[in-house]
């Protein structure tokens, strides 16, 4: 194994490579009672919109608000009331997240939660912008563009042969390997997944374990998926629906798919890859079937193709993977900005399409 791949990536969620872990500090029982209550009247509502989010933004809200002020605490910050929160307990916390290494993306989430969360405490617009808060302002930059292919075949990992390695530790987590590669599938998609019920046709519904409870559907182009489907149907429980035996709750089932993978060298530390990467891998096959070149982030050039069914492109493919904005693709395939064109004219055209994607699934 190269010395490259032993190098771990700095700032991983909740700061796991860094000498300390977050959030695993006593928080006084007062502070901790007044953040559950403020928890249990606001954490499902959104942050803009009228709309409820999903568990998934639920828990991780929670997650982040007590991993804040364990730290702060941690800290030597001894505040009474999470009443008593002030600009200068903020600074002092992203400060210290930030020497720990934790990356851009986990910053700015954790910056963006506090911000909702002081406003569920009356204190709208104390939480300024995030580059206040960092000494190093490329501590929060984040860009939605792909710099590099995290597909399994950019990392020079082939699908097949690490299936077999993985089949033959356990057949059902490598099924649900096939439904992320086959159908672009989130893991806890493909967990959630049920064959018998969502398949209709020449399409699948995805309903179960979508981010933001957005269901969607995925068409059905080829063998590869019918076969995978097949297989599916064939091993799910025809009771509950879902793949493998029953009697295992969902997060007993996402523990042993992490571990199988794990065992197997299906991480960034050891393999650069992740179950995720097989989604990126789908999003740029499709990329090209549907535009005839290469993806972006691949070395394709998209001055030869026609802007329309660039644009009608990246319209479908968000669709199939459930995200509601045309310019989030560019976080799979890489840059759709068209050389010689201004970033506001293309920014401009992206908000022209998504203006008119179609709400309505087939029924």
């Amino acid at each position: 194994m190269s010395d490259e791949k032993l190098q771990l990536k700095p700032g991983r969620i909740n700061g796991k490579n860094s000498t300390y872990q977050s959030g695993t500090h006593r928080i006084p029982k007062r502070c901790k009672n007044e953040i559950k209550e403020v928890l249990k009247k606001n954490r499902d509502k959104g942050a803009h919109k009228e709309k409820k989010v999903g568990s998934g933004t639920q828990e991780k809200r929670t997650t982040v608000i007590l991993g804040f002020f364990s730290d702060l605490f941690f800290l030597g910050f001894m505040i009474q009331s999470i009443f008593n929160l002030k600009e200068k307990h903020l600074k002092a916390v992203f400060n210290f997240l930030e020497e720990q290494g934790q990356s851009p993306s986990t910053i700015q989430n954790k910056i963006s939660i506090m911000r909702v969360f002081c406003g569920w405490i009356g204190k709208n617009g104390m939480v300024r912008d995030s580059t206040v808060y960092v000494k190093d302002k490329s501590s929060v930059r984040r860009s939605m563009v792909v710099k590099e292919d995290k597909s399994w075949d950019g990392k020079g990992v082939d699908f097949l042969t690490k299936l077999a390695e993985i089949a033959k530790m356990d057949e059902t987590v490598a099924l649900v390997l096939e439904l992320c590669f086959a159908f672009g599938l989130r893991v806890k998609e493909a967990l959630m997944f049920r064959p018998r019920v969502e398949h209709e046709g020449d399409f699948i519904w995805v309903r179960d374990g979508t981010k933001g409870g957005r269901p969607r559907v995925i068409p059905i182009t080829n063998d590869i998926q019918r076969n995978v489907l097949e297989r599916a149907k064939a091993v799910s429980d025809k009771k509950s629906g879902f793949i493998g035996s029953r009697g295992k709750t969902f997060q007993q089932k996402r523990r042993r798919f992490y571990y199988v993978l794990e065992t197997c060298g299906v991480t960034l530390r050891e393999e650069q890859i992740t179950a995720h990467g097989l989604r990126h891998q789908y999003m740029q096959d499709r990329f090209k079937k549907l535009l005839g070149i290469d993806a972006p982030v691949r070395g394709g050039n998209l001055g030869d193709v026609d802007q329309d069914d660039l644009h009608l492109t990246s319209q479908k493919l968000m669709e199939e993977a459930g995200h509601t904005r045309v310019s989030i693709g560019s976080s799979y395939y890489g840059s759709r900005r068209i050389p010689g064109k201004s970033l506001r004219a293309q920014e401009e055209d992206d908000s022209d399409v998504e203006e008119v994607i179609p709400e309505n699934l087939p029924n």
